[in-house]
């Protein structure tokens, strides 16, 4: 099961949000001049990504205007200047997660039942629910994009319901219908016959209303439903994992340029006025269980449930 094929996952940072090009070091990619968030590499991406990016541009816009007052006064006391900023930050932690969120929603899903629970297309949303960690005083560039926020829990909620518990759930749930479509058809290309439906994943810090949404892709599994204990006490393992990753700083990514779809643990520098992964070693054949190197990375594998070292639980998951 690789729920990222054909996904390069850049030491950069920032990608572009249409053709995916990295930032380089000493080039920025242009913010979207509507609505702030999004960023191109060039004029022409920027044009050839508009007819999809319309109606979330015109949603977000017309929602940083509605609500930025009440939004701004929710995260001043976490050191930033506009929800804007707050929610660059979100989405940086995001992107530095990209594979455990991904992977974690997957496996919980296939938990629940897979498809069979959530049904296509999905009748759920995932919640995660988060603590933001900045602390006022703290530069945009002393602030680590892995370690901005942690993850407390995650659920799932029916859609119908997710929409009743705030005014502003049903607006942006229709401002970002585009994006959802486009995103669908993307993952149907990149996945093939694997792809069975899109999870849209709500993230949220407490005591902010503000919140970002992505969406993931949820596959087929080649397991036989509902999962027998072995393969529960696996994805347990994986989701402890990606877990431990978030929190304590050892984000999980794929080496770029590699054409292994195994994820490596790292952690992000400063290099060059940007923030950049760096992989702790090339292989999982060079990690030691025992090492006082990576002492988080250390306590996660000894609480493995299954008791298999990280390349055999990984290559386990793949083969899902």
């Amino acid at each position: 099961m690789n729920i990222h094929p054909g996904l390069q996952m850049p030491m950069a940072l920032r990608r572009c949000c249409w053709c995916g090009e990295a930032e380089k070091p000493h080039q920025k990619h242009k913010k979207c001049a509507s609505c702030e968030y999004v960023i191109y590499c060039s004029k022409e991406c920027q044009k050839a990504a508009w007819p999809d990016h319309k109606q979330a541009c015109r949603y977000m816009t017309e929602s940083t205007r509605r609500f930025d007052g009440v939004y701004e006064s929710e995260v001043l006391p976490f050191g930033f200047s506009s929800s804007l900023a707050y929610s660059r930050a979100l989405g940086d932690w995001t992107e530095a997660h990209s594979w455990a969120l991904q992977t974690c929603a997957q496996a919980f899903v296939l938990q629940l039942g897979g498809t069979s629970f959530i049904k296509i297309p999905s009748e759920y949303i995932m919640c995660y629910k988060l603590n933001c960690r900045t602390k006022p005083g703290q530069s945009a560039a002393s602030r680590n994009p892995a370690m901005m926020f942690s993850a407390q829990t995650q659920g799932v909620v029916k859609i119908e319901d997710w929409m009743q518990m705030h005014p502003n759930n049903v607006l942006h749930w229709q401002g970002t219908a585009s994006e959802r479509d486009l995103i669908a058809r993307s993952m149907a290309e990149r996945c093939g016959s694997a792809f069975a439906c899109l999870l849209t994943v709500v993230f949220k810090s407490d005591g902010i209303t503000s919140s970002n949404t992505l969406h993931f892709p949820v596959l087929h599994t080649r397991q036989r439903l509902p999962l027998d204990e072995a393969a529960m006490d696996l994805l347990g393992d994986v989701i402890m994992l990606c877990y431990r990753s978030i929190d304590q700083g050892f984000p999980l990514r794929c080496l770029e340029g590699s054409d292994s779809t195994m994820p490596l643990p790292g952690h992000f520098v400063r290099k060059s006025g940007k923030w950049v992964w760096e992989p702790f070693f090339d292989d999982w054949d060079d990690f030691s269980p025992t090492s006082t190197e990576y002492p988080a990375l250390c306590r996660a594998v000894a609480a493995f449930k299954t008791k298999l070292t990280p390349k055999q639980l990984l290559t386990a998951l793949l083969s899902f």
